[in-house]
């Protein structure tokens, strides 16, 4: 029995006068219920009828007494419905009961159990709230690529959303209506709903929220064991302020078995509440990529776990509004599971991609002829581009998310592992494949001038973000051991290249007398360039790294003095 019920419940042999301080003091002890209102329950708490303030006004006018007994004034025809009927189910049979009554003014609906004990009251307005969820304001913590991306597609359509950062520089900028972030359609976005239904704020000091989305960043130590305190702070922050019936949803990577056994602990313990009945939990992974986030959050499945069916249900419906397509499972659990498989697969992929380019390179075999030909009208077979590692924020890092959640269930996952071992080890591979050149070619360390092409963790679909990027990892080993790189990338800003100590060049000034050209991920733009022309002005013999293959007509048409190579 909720709060709500319990705080007005009377008996039927009780003084009108004693019913009017019930119906205060509940009015008092639950601010959020619907006033002016008792319960009459039989001594095993069964619903006898309601008592308004209207009833007792009335009695009072006919001529009854304070002190006169409520039994005879009780309306014992109340609008009731089982507790187990969703919202949805409530509303129209309601409609359909009232109706059939020839008062149809009805204040409040009864929700109560299979015993006939109230569970719960609301008004006919609060039921029509419950069931149109775009009523519902949203916060979600967390403007990253993540949460910037959906908070903006649900303001898109017509919720109104309040975005929560504790960088304040994030937020600074977002309110100048500038993105701290590279995104397709972001920025337009931004400035056709900041401050009409989308704020940016630092905390959630004040708000009316009735939903919370976590898309914090979840990194990872070095044991591949997840940071917790990002999350662990976003809860502080919501606890603080969370309601009943407020939902709480996670979009961040995590372990799986955290919602279940850390989340849902944490917010009962801050808030007295119980999960499931007074506030409702799902998980719904982000699974967009960078750099299409925004179309894809809208054509993507979108995959929903709830603590319960309600929580199920309320998640439902929100994402209904930006995608047709919704995969509900069926516990936390397997919606935790199904983040880390999509990125681990992902990542499982490419390293075998990887290693049949590692083994092509000792067989003296081109790695990308093997695998076109392998795939070529082969439906069975879908064999990545070897890559110079597998970056970014999200593939790093889920494989060790997942080797961990199954070691914590006590299995010893192998081929994750070994998936990110050998991504890894392409940075390497890609060094060493620089370091052989100049040697063979006896030139000098402190004279070499190295010229690395895009930065991003990935060219396409085009993104500015850096992070775990593999192309930034080798800039930076070269950088350290031979001093003179110079860097360009279509999408990175000069300023954020430069801050990780490497020098800006336009295209043409870093061919210019450069000893090694690396082009390092695949956006479109360098498909443009007059590549034969470019390698023209590279210092002879040098070398022409071409990491993805994009210009695999250098090898058939060779530039004299340049050797080509590919992975």
């Amino acid at each position: 029995m909720k709060s709500r019920a319990k705080s007005v419940l009377i008996r039927k042999d009780i003084s009108i006068k004693k019913a009017m301080e019930v119906i205060q003091s509940g009015t008092r002890a639950v601010p959020d219920a619907p006033g002016h209102i008792a319960l009459a329950v039989d001594k095993k708490n069964r619903l006898i009828g309601i008592l308004t303030d209207g009833d007792i006004r009335r009695a009072l006018l006919s001529g009854m007494h304070i002190n006169d007994s409520v039994e005879g004034i009780i309306n014992r025809n109340p609008v009731t419905f089982n507790m187990d009927l969703t919202p949805e189910e409530i509303l129209i049979q309601a409609t359909e009961e009232i109706k059939k009554r020839s008062k149809r003014n009805v204040e409040v609906i009864v929700l109560v159990d299979e015993k006939n004990q109230p569970h719960d009251i609301f008004t006919f307005f609060e039921l029509w709230r419950k069931t149109e969820v775009k009523t519902r304001v949203i916060s979600i913590i967390g403007l990253g690529y993540v949460g910037l991306t959906l908070a903006l597609v649900l303001a898109d359509v017509g919720f109104k959303v309040v975005g929560v950062d504790n960088n304040r520089n994030v937020v600074n900028d977002l309110n100048r209506k500038k993105s701290h972030i590279y995104e397709r359609g972001i920025n337009n976005l931004l400035k056709q709903y900041l401050d009409k239904n989308f704020f940016v704020q630092h905390d959630l000091q004040s708000n009316d929220s009735d939903i919370y989305i976590i898309s914090v960043g979840t990194p990872v130590n070095d044991q591949g064991r997840v940071i917790i305190e990002p999350l662990e702070n976003a809860l502080k922050y919501i606890a603080k302020v969370l309601k009943k019936e407020d939902l709480v949803i996670l979009r961040s990577t995590i372990p799986i078995g955290t919602c279940r056994n850390f989340v849902i602990p944490f917010i009962e313990r801050e808030t007295k509440m119980k999960a499931g009945e007074d506030f409702f939990v799902a998980f719904a992974p982000e699974r967009t990529i960078e750099g299409a986030a925004i179309n894809e959050l809208r054509q993507l499945p979108q995959v929903i776990g709830g603590f319960n069916k309600k929580s199920s249900d309320l998640t439902v419906k929100l994402f209904n509004n930006i995608t047709n397509f919704i995969v509900l499972v069926d516990d936390l659990e397997s919606a935790e599971m199904v983040k880390l498989l999509n990125n681990t697969y992902r990542d499982l992929t490419f390293s075998f991609a990887n290693e049949v380019a590692l083994i092509c390179d000792k067989l003296n075999l081109n790695s990308y002829k093997v695998i076109k030909a392998a795939n070529y009208g082969y439906g069975r077979s879908f064999i990545a581009k070897p890559s110079p590692g597998v970056g970014g924020y999200c593939l790093t890092k889920d494989p060790l998310i997942f080797a961990y959640s199954t070691k914590k269930a006590g299995y010893k996952s192998r081929l994750a592992l070994v998936a990110r071992k050998i991504n890894e080890e392409m940075i390497g591979y890609v060094c060493n494949k620089v370091d052989q050149f100049i040697k063979e070619n006896k030139k000098a360390k402190s004279s070499v001038k190295i010229f690395v092409i895009g930065l991003a963790f990935k060219g396409e679909p085009e993104t500015s973000d850096m992070r775990n990027s593999t192309s930034l990892e080798i800039a930076m080993k070269l950088e350290q051991q031979y001093g003179n790189i110079v860097a360009y990338d279509p999408v990175v800003s000069r300023k954020d290249i430069e801050k990780n100590s490497l020098r800006f060049s336009s295209l043409r000034q870093g061919f210019c007398n450069a000893d090694c050209v690396l082009i390092l991920n695949n956006h479109r733009s360098y498909q443009e360039l007059d590549i034969f022309a470019l390698l023209d002005t590279v210092k002879k013999p040098g070398l022409f790294f071409d990491a993805w293959h994009l210009f695999h007509e250098v090898l058939s048409n060779p530039v004299e003095g340049v050797v080509y190579r590919g992975i």
